[in-house]
């Protein structure tokens, strides 16, 4: 709803913005805005508004306030005119204006530019890689590869590809993943994993756009476009020496910065209805309003990867009857959304409702998730300020359901 002056929001049909419900009142509340202040005032109606998950009677909201009148929720947003809303923005991917914007220098540079994919865990760098590869209209498949997954006694054969009995247990020839990608684009997922002196070849390989795979004696022409992803500013890494200065300024055609969820709440709900959409099978599904509240008050460490899981779980646990509810969230959603407790800890009556003691593994758990939210998604960063491997961190994130990283696409 545009503001401009004074607007009135209820069920009667002169009211400015009409909003049809049982728990919204005939003129429900009022919108001002004086000068640069934007406020919002209940009008005495019957179930208050609230603002943040808390009741007011007359506040300023701010951009990304999170307002709840009767069953109806808002999230606060500036949009020019004109701008997109929430739609699908490449197949399969969604996303509204704070997306959209971030993305729309890479719709229209040349196909062979290289780009630098920046964001945190779940944010959707594979699929904003593959939005790219759609847009750049290049033949050749997209081969995606984790360089974090990558043996590095066997990384550069994985990638530059190897002759039969190049290497023990090299038992046939490999063309590698940059052959593998010829005509199309190449996704390295995770690039500030390869080891300093993989980099030093992979920039040779950018610069000659000819690889030379183990075993053999002549150098191979490959048409291959580089799409890099990172979850911190490769910048950094190269003022902390862990990545090349020459192989960033060979990557860095484009470096585009995909926003986490929490700095773009107005696609909460319409993500987590899409989802729900997308996996409820047809059913027709009821969903109460203080549950949609306290997803767009949530941080969100884990991103769209985390918001799509809890669709799924919402709807195997819960979906076969009745509505979603806010009580049928975990507790950690309910924890982080209550404004009137402290940050991570959970009230009294929710600690009442958990008789049971944390085991090792979930205080680990929560451990992993709070320095997730520090370290802005980084699962490196978080294992390290919480002293585990970065394997242990992600088995700890797989054994729980709702946080599973296995086998799930990034949207």
């Amino acid at each position: 709803m545009p503001l401009a002056g004074r607007q009135v929001v209820g069920r009667d049909d002169s009211c400015d913005a009409v909003l049809r419900g049982t728990e919204i009142s005939r003129r429900h509340a009022e919108f001002r805005v004086d000068g640069p202040v934007v406020a919002v005032r209940d009008l005495e109606s019957h179930n208050g508004v609230f603002v943040n998950g808390q009741h007011r009677d007359d506040a300023p909201i701010d951009l990304g306030d999170v307002l709840r009148c009767g069953e109806w929720i808002g999230v606060v947003t500036c949009e020019e005119d004109g701008s997109a809303g929430f739609g699908e923005i490449a197949p399969g991917w969604y996303g509204g204006a704070t997306l959209s914007a971030a993305l729309e220098p890479a719709r229209h540079i040349p196909e062979d530019l290289p780009i630098i994919v920046e964001g945190e865990t779940g944010t959707g760098k594979e699929g904003m890689a593959r939005a790219l590869h759609g847009w750049s209209r290049r033949k050749g498949p997209m081969v995606a590869v984790n360089c974090a997954a990558l043996p590095s006694e066997l990384a550069e054969a994985e990638l530059f590809g190897h002759r039969k009995g190049a290497f023990t247990g090299a038992e046939t020839n490999s063309p590698g993943l940059f052959r593998a990608a010829e005509g199309g684009s190449l996704f390295l997922d995770e690039i500030l994993e390869l080891p300093l002196a993989l980099q030093a070849k992979l920039l040779r390989v950018i610069e000659d756009r000819r690889v030379r795979p183990l075993g053999e004696t002549r150098d191979v022409p490959i048409d291959v476009r580089i799409i890099a992803a990172t979850q911190e500013p490769l910048a950094d890494a190269v003022a902390e020496r862990r990545f090349r200065a020459d192989l960033h300024a060979r990557l860095d055609g484009l470096t585009l910065v995909l926003p986490p969820l929490r700095e773009r709440r107005e696609d909460v709900a319409p993500l987590f209805l899409e989802f729900l959409r997308r996996h409820a099978g047809g059913r027709a599904l009821e969903i109460e309003a203080k549950l949609i509240e306290a997803l767009c008050l949530y941080d969100w460490p884990l991103n769209v990867r985390e918001l799509l899981l809890l669709a799924r779980r919402l709807l195997g646990v819960h979906g076969r009857g009745g509505a979603l509810k806010k009580a049928h969230l975990p507790e950690r959603l309910l924890t982080r959304a209550a404004p009137e407790t402290s940050a991570g800890e959970a009230s009294g009556a929710d600690r009442a409702r958990r008789p049971w003691r944390k085991t090792d593994d979930e205080g680990e758990l929560e451990a992993l998730i709070a320095a997730l939210r520090d370290h802005r998604g980084s699962v490196a960063k978080a294992a390290a300020a919480i002293g585990v491997n970065r394997s242990r961190a992600y088995r700890l994130l797989a054994a729980n359901p709702e946080l599973s990283l296995d086998g799930v696409r990034e949207k």
